[in-house]
């Protein structure tokens, strides 16, 4: 008999959208946020005696659904997740002639290609394992959160074509490594390390989720970019002079840069998380002091792009020789 404890979400790269493919990974996901979207079309008309809408006119619409993946970010074992976050993937590429391999992330004009499988294995009140597989999920945003005290965070928002309880289970296999943790953090603004207490980076990949057409089937086609990407966040810190500030108010444009390094794999390299954005805008907060706490500034910021680099790059090192 299982328990609530043996709740698990695997995930599986599909080669054809739609088509179930091999469990090939488990996630230790923070909740169960996977939901079938179901409509109902009915037929009302002149009917005598009716007392309400007849239950032989009501004609049920699979409409796909939505879904979330919350976990913390671990040094090995996410770059299968990574690579549908931007556009283009290189990697991973061997680090000399050590056991380090590097993969890099970058956005670019073509939103994300890669579809999932996403299974939910959820435990019923008696005690019995069901089994929700969700096709076509496609990456339509994300978001990472560190702040002080706290470990990692990513966040990946998923559409998906449809929902089968046929699929067998996967095996869950889970990476062992620890999460990355805000004593890992490290940031540097237009050159200069920056003592941040908390980041946060968005994406909006600006996916058209609903492409249906009358071909004899409610299963949506595959979701493509139709509008601008858009990434922005925030940052916090301390109020300990006016350069940022003067910053927010010139509306200067300068890179940004957080990283999080882990324990070392050879000799010169670490087990890392790097975020690059080249073109960063801050557009506010003025600073704010307190009775009770140390005067602080929030900078929410957009990422633009400089005509030539990424706008957003992440670079991840870790010992996975494939995604």
């Amino acid at each position: 008999m299982a328990s609530i404890l043996d709740n698990a979400l695997l995930v599986g790269k599909e080669s054809t959208y739609g088509t179930a493919a091999t469990l090939s990974r488990a996630f230790e996901a923070k909740n169960d946020s996977f939901k079938r979207a179901q409509e109902y079309l009915t037929s009302d008309g002149f009917r005598g005696g009716m007392h309400t809408r007849l239950a032989s006119r009501s004609v049920p619409v699979n409409m796909g659904g939505e879904g979330k993946i919350e976990t913390d970010v671990q040094p090995t074992g996410f770059g299968l997740l990574l690579q549908s976050m931007l556009g283009t993937v290189a990697g991973p590429t061997q680090q000399g002639a050590t056991t380090a391999y590097k993969s890099s992330f970058s956005s670019s004009s073509a939103g994300p290609a890669d579809s999932w499988t996403v299974q939910m294995q959820r435990v019923d009140a008696s005690g019995t394992v069901r089994l929700f597989t969700h096709l076509g999920a496609l990456m339509t945003g994300w978001k990472f959160s560190q702040e002080v005290d706290g470990l990692l965070g990513l966040d990946l928002e998923f559409d998906f074509q449809d929902v089968v309880t046929t699929v067998s289970a996967g095996t869950p296999t889970y990476v062992s490594t620890l999460p990355y943790a805000w004593t890992q953090a490290s940031a540097t603004w237009n050159g200069s390390a920056i003592d941040l207490t908390k980041f946060e980076l968005e994406g909006d990949l600006g996916m058209n989720t609903d492409r249906r057409f009358l071909r004899g089937s409610a299963l949506k086609k595959k979701p493509v970019r139709a509008k601008l990407p858009e990434f922005k966040g925030s940052a916090e810190l301390e109020f300990d002079g006016l350069t940022q500030y003067a910053a927010f108010v010139a509306g200067t444009v300068a890179p940004l840069v957080v990283t999080w390094t882990g324990a070392q794999i050879a000799s010169p390299y670490n087990f890392e998380l790097k975020i690059t954005l080249p073109a960063v805008q801050f557009q506010g907060d003025s600073p704010q002091v307190s009775l009770n706490a140390m005067p602080k500034q929030s900078l929410p910021f957009v990422v633009l792009w400089n005509g030539t680099d990424p706008a957003v790059t992440i670079d991840y090192t870790s010992t996975d020789t494939a995604l």
